[in-house]
């Protein structure tokens, strides 16, 4: 078992009975949320990549708490054991108490967060589920999940949807320069977006907004112009938002009037 988190005190503990997997999903859900929006996006990906469940332990003292604790495939477990052992321990470490401390603070005591190698019968498409959990936690490409969705990996890149990946085919033919959901650091530590697309043409930077859709919730146009302020102070030319069914029936059209804009911008 790996150890990836402890609040301190007695090491040594039991698993008693584990929360429902749909009480469990929700509280990880909302936790994730929390995390991200207080910019540990790292700490985010990582509580929806893995696979926890809740449950409450026990020791020898009587001390009552819960754990948060993963059954993982076996390079995902070799790669969080050298994550909280090697160069990148301290960072790994913060992401898992941060972790902790906001399901702590949603009304569950996480005293530890730990992590047992799943030896499971493996389902039918384990490859590529393995190879998208990997890529989810060795990239800063697409660091956000959605627990209800399955993230897609194409050509070697992660997305959220289908309409994301009908936009980047586009782009690409176009043979501009394109970063498809990068991770952006807005000038200062931890403060971090994800613009869908981030675009280099004619010499200028601009970024591809799709919204509309499940994964891409329309923002209130407050923070819309909050967002694009964000972007253009730090010099991006072009910021254009398009609706998510309009980037699937269309993609040409989306593409071809988001390059037309850096003529203006």
């Amino acid at each position: 078992m790996l150890l990836l988190y402890s609040a301190g005190g007695a090491q040594d503990f039991d698993l008693l009975q584990s929360a429902s997997d749909e009480y469990t999903d929700q509280l990880l859900y909302n936790a994730s949320q929390v995390i991200a929006a207080r910019g540990e996006t790292e700490a985010s990906a990582l509580l929806a990549t893995l696979n926890f469940s809740l449950s409450a332990g026990a020791n020898d003292f009587g001390d009552e708490f819960e754990v948060l604790h993963a059954q993982a495939p076996f390079s995902q477990y070799e790669y969080l054991r050298e994550a909280v052992t090697g160069e990148a321990r301290k960072e790994y470490k913060h992401n898992f108490s941060e972790i902790a401390s906001v399901v702590t603070e949603l009304g569950h005591f996480i005293r530890f967060v730990v992590c047992d190698l799943d030896q499971s019968q493996p389902p039918e498409n384990w490859r590529n589920d393995l190879n998208n959990a990997i890529a989810a936690l060795s990239s800063n490409q697409a660091l956000f999940t959605f627990k209800d969705s399955r993230k897609l990996v194409h050509e070697g890149l992660n997305f959220r949807s289908k309409t994301e990946i009908k936009i980047y085919d586009e782009l690409v033919s176009r043979g501009v320069l394109v970063f498809p959901l990068p991770l952006a650091v807005l000038g200062q530590p931890r403060k971090y977006k994800e613009p869908d697309f981030v675009v280099c043409f004619q010499g200028k930077i601009g970024i591809l907004e799709i919204h509309g859709d499940k994964w891409h919730p329309p923002e209130t146009a407050a923070q819309e112009h909050e967002r694009r302020r964000l972007f253009t102070k730090l010099g991006v030319a072009t910021y254009e938002i398009f609706d998510a069914e309009r980037c699937w029936n269309d993609p040409k059209g989306v593409v071809s009037e988001f390059l037309r804009a850096f003529k203006t911008g």
